[in-house]
């Protein structure tokens, strides 16, 4: 995810001052697998890759193996039972110290996983290493997050909601544009309650203004917005400033009142509408993007069929959804109703041709206009035609949504990082298709 690439950034920046040097796979001394344990699905693909190192280190390629993050917050005795090949195993908070560690473990190769030093409550921080393309970075404002949904295991893993101080971000920001971003996302478990955790204010806005003030910074991001704690001046402050895209990351995860509430949710549906109202009437041309659960314990055909008529009626410019995934130590995993998996997967495929009809229908009606792209890759395929270039719009989010292809005739100079003015000429289910005038 983009939270856990940002913590990764950290403890590679941190690494870095501490001297070590960043090298290719099969030729490092220390190998750190920064790992995720969100989900079941999640925590298996990082399983997978630490098994996949302890063999390169049982083959002699690698001297030292550490799990971190997530995964290790999770299942720390059971990760350290089942892999005994690992060296270290650190926790999210633990993770700022790393270098410190690893230092100590090449002094005595004494096996850690407990650390009892101090309590760390802030989130990772330090330099940061971009692992990105040099135009574009995540800004990871808070970790954890206080809203309690029933299904979700984050409050366990990464603990309660815990802000960055706002001059650090504005300075961590003003470092990135310094190495030449551009694109700034904002990310967090719980973006809209910004700073609410430090003085009880939320301060969100104010973070926004100072920056939209910074030279340089074209594009500002909201990812990860709480739709509960969605405010009137954070929608005026996306409406007014100009370098905060008309783009918003809301995730929904249901509409029908029993799952909203089954989900703990701290709004209904109507709430849920009168917030799409108000978004679309003041930020007339903003792009939604949302997430959704289906197969939540007790969803019932009429609760889906409900969904599917509220996502049809709204139209939503990116939509993802995923079918409930029953984690221990979350309220949900006890609750009666469990739903068929054959049965959650079919209402999934259905969500999603629904969502891939409306994206068609949506893009087909960009057709004509021009609109800003930023190029971030040249193309050599010769089966893509006249198109050389892949960039996306200010509606197209990094990594999650389409993409948009660019016809750049030879004699305009255009750089990769670049923001140009593109014409859409033609349209898929997900991608848009443009030149750059002559």
């Amino acid at each position: 995810s983009a939270k856990n690439q940002v913590d990764t950034e950290h403890v590679a920046g941190n690494f870095l001052r501490a001297g070590w040097r960043l090298v290719p796979d099969g030729k490092a001394d220390v190998v750190v697998v920064t790992t995720c344990g969100f989900v079941e699905e999640s925590a298996q693909q990082s399983v997978d890759t630490l098994m996949d190192e302890i063999d390169l280190k049982n083959a002699g390629e690698t001297q030292m193996l550490v799990a971190a993050g997530c995964l290790p917050d999770r299942y720390r005795t059971e990760l350290v039972d089942a892999m005994p090949d690992l060296d270290l195993v650190v926790g999210v908070l633990e993770m700022t110290e790393l270098p410190t560690m690893v230092e100590q473990w090449r002094k005595d190769r004494k096996r850690r996983w407990e650390f009892s030093s101090r309590a760390l409550n802030d989130p990772v921080r330090g330099e940061r290493l971009l692992s990105g393309p040099p135009w574009r970075a995540y800004l990871k404002v808070s970790d954890g997050c206080n809203q309690g949904c029933s299904f979700c295991v984050i409050p366990r893993i990464r603990g309660a909601h815990r802000s960055a101080p706002l001059d650090e971000l504005v300075a961590e920001a003003r470092s990135l544009v310094d190495q030449g971003v551009l694109e700034l996302s904002l990310v967090a478990q719980d973006l809209t309650s910004y700073h609410t955790d430090i003085d009880g204010q939320n301060r969100l806005v104010e973070l926004l203004e100072r920056l939209d003030a910074i030279d340089g910074l074209e594009w500002i991001r909201l990812l990860y917005a709480h739709p509960a704690v969605m405010t009137d001046p954070i929608i005026d402050a996306m409406a007014r400033l100009p370098r905060v895209l008309p783009y918003l990351d809301i995730p929904f995860q249901h509409v029908s009142d029993p799952m909203l509430k089954a989900m703990n949710r701290h709004m209904d549906k109507a709430g849920h509408e009168r917030l799409l109202t108000t978004l679309r009437r003041r930020i007339p041309d903003i792009a939604l993007r949302t997430t959704l659960i289906v197969g939540m314990p007790g969803e019932t055909e009429s609760d889906f069929e409900e969904l599917l008529e509220f996502v049809e009626q709204w139209e939503f410019d990116n939509l993802g959804a995923f079918v409930y995934s029953r984690e221990e130590n979350t309220p949900a995993f006890k609750m009666a109703g469990q739903v068929d998996r054959e049965a959650a997967e079919e209402r999934l495929e259905r969500l999603m041709l629904l969502q891939q009809k409306i994206s068609r229908d949506k893009l087909a009606r960009q057709v004509g206009k021009t609109m800003p792209v930023l190029i971030e890759e040249e193309l050599y395929l010769e089966h893509h035609d006249r198109y050389t270039h892949i960039g996306r719009t200010p509606s197209q989010a990094p990594e999650i949504d389409g993409l948009t292809y660019v016809h750049i005739p030879e004699d305009v100079d255009v750089q990769l990082g670049d923001i140009v003015d593109v014409t859409i000429e033609d349209s898929t289910e997900y991608d848009l298709f443009g030149s750059v005038e002559e």
